[in-house]
């Protein structure tokens, strides 16, 4: 085991700053990978075969997720956080971290209209965690004497069709069951037929989508607002895309109806473009936080810093200071650049599309999804267009039946849009 000096930390880090800036990675199928992989030894293996081998995120071809390759702010937060390698556990352990986090969840709070003194919010690994946190707050609330008794009254949740698949995980991981998801469409689905589902079906909670992973259409379910009221039913948005808008002083307007839920999920690794992981949960009734999770534990929770040792709003102990990556590209970065250009740079390529006859132009209202299919073939085979594109370096993504792109790097504009498209065209025409 190699100690860690100063000297030999910044070499180090220098030279493979270097190699991995001046990589050209390919793509290789898993067989290929694994064979590499296991006969890897010593330092210089071992970067070799990253750099050759990592996608590069930064890259204007990699368009199919819906991340990008950071900001250079994000890296440098990223650095201080593995520098120091503190836990936010509790205040003692990672104070400045743990200030840092309660700072911006504060403010994020004060962007959707909730009171920092009355609502709550803390960071964890992954939106699909921090949606499962959520489903438990609404069950403790519904029924706050399953954390002591556990699950002896059945009872279920509606998403839409549309929906994560972490909503069925969650499901799965609360020992409620797949058979307690019931998922509707939104908008066919009228006011009456929505109660008559709450009431047979003891629902405590509605999930809904601002900002699909597919479609990326914003989700509205304001016409059962009072019937959610009325039966006490926990609202809770999964604005993991969606909420990068709350950043845009242009856009953040879009993002009026957050408000109304109880608690809302956010991914700033996405759109946001800060480097994995990013997500927070916000919950509107943030006592509900703590009240659900806090056990006693003498030997690591103490008197003093109490109120604001975030483990007892958590379901895990150790957890890495990602609130603290958000608050360090809030001070230094342009947050608000970086969301707008998003929305504005989606708008226009909606518009490119549109006018491209090769090209069939889909969900044109969503405001950060690129949608499409391509003309002139009756059957296409998806999967072999996408791997075709791999090995040209083009990384892009599809669904069933169409492909998306969402523009999350800068360096992606409209001169690097149609030349996507021109190379999509061709392996289609010409592969598949």
């Amino acid at each position: 085991m190699s100690s860690v000096t100063s000297e030999s930390l910044k070499e180090k880090a220098v030279w493979l700053l270097e190699r991995m800036m001046e990589s050209d990675p390919v793509w290789a199928q898993y067989p290929e990978l694994k064979e590499k992989i296991e006969g890897v030894k010593g330092l210089e293996d071992a970067v070799a075969i990253a750099t050759e081998h990592c996608a590069n995120t930064k890259d204007p071809k990699w368009v199919g997720r819906l991340y990008g390759g950071g900001s250079e702010a994000s890296y440098l937060a990223e650095m201080i956080v593995s520098f120091y390698n503190k836990n936010v556990h509790t205040y003692v352990a990672g104070p400045l971290f743990t200030t840092a986090e309660h700072a911006i969840i504060n403010k994020v709070l004060g962007y959707v209209g909730w009171d920092p003194a009355i609502s709550a919010g803390i960071f964890f690994p992954g939106g699909s965690y921090c949606n499962l946190v959520s489903y438990i707050c609404a069950r403790h609330r519904r029924d706050p004497d399953v954390k002591q008794r556990g699950i002896t009254n059945p009872m279920k949740m509606i998403t839409s069709i549309y929906s994560h698949y972490s909503v069925d995980k969650s499901a799965i991981m609360m020992g409620l069951g797949l058979d307690s998801v019931i998922k509707i469409d939104f908008e066919a689905t009228s006011v009456e037929d929505f109660e008559k589902i709450v009431v047979e079906n003891n629902v405590f909670c509605l999930n809904s989508t601002f900002g699909t992973t597919s479609y990326g259409n914003l989700e509205s379910v304001k016409k059962f607002d009072e019937v959610m009221k009325k039966h006490g039913v926990w609202h809770h948005i999964d604005a993991c895309v969606g909420a990068c808008a709350l950043f845009s002083n242009k856009y953040r307007n879009l993002t009026s109806e957050l408000a109304t839920a109880d608690s809302i999920t956010v991914d700033c690794h996405k759109l946001l473009n800060i480097t994995m992981q990013c997500s927070c949960v916000l919950v509107k009734e943030g006592k509900l936080l703590n009240e659900c999770s806090t056990v006693t534990a003498p030997y690591l929770f103490h008197k003093y810093g109490n109120s604001v040792d975030h483990s007892q709003r958590s379901f895990q102990c150790g957890r890495k200071a990602d609130g603290f990556k958000l608050w360090f590209c809030d001070a230094v970065d342009d947050l608000d650049k970086q969301a707008t250009m998003v929305y504005d740079r989606a708008a226009d390529f909606h518009k490119i599309l549109a006018g491209d006859e090769r090209f069939n132009h889909i969900y044109a209202d969503s405001p950060t999804h690129i949608c499409f299919r391509v003309r002139g073939k009756a059957e296409i085979d998806y999967e072999r267009a996408v791997e075709g594109l791999r090995r040209r370096g083009l990384y892009i993504e599809y669904y069933i039946d169409f492909f998306r792109l969402v523009p999350v790097n800068e360096s992606f504009g409209e001169e690097q849009l149609r030349g996507v498209l021109d190379e999509i065209y061709d392996v289609v025409m010409k592969e598949c």
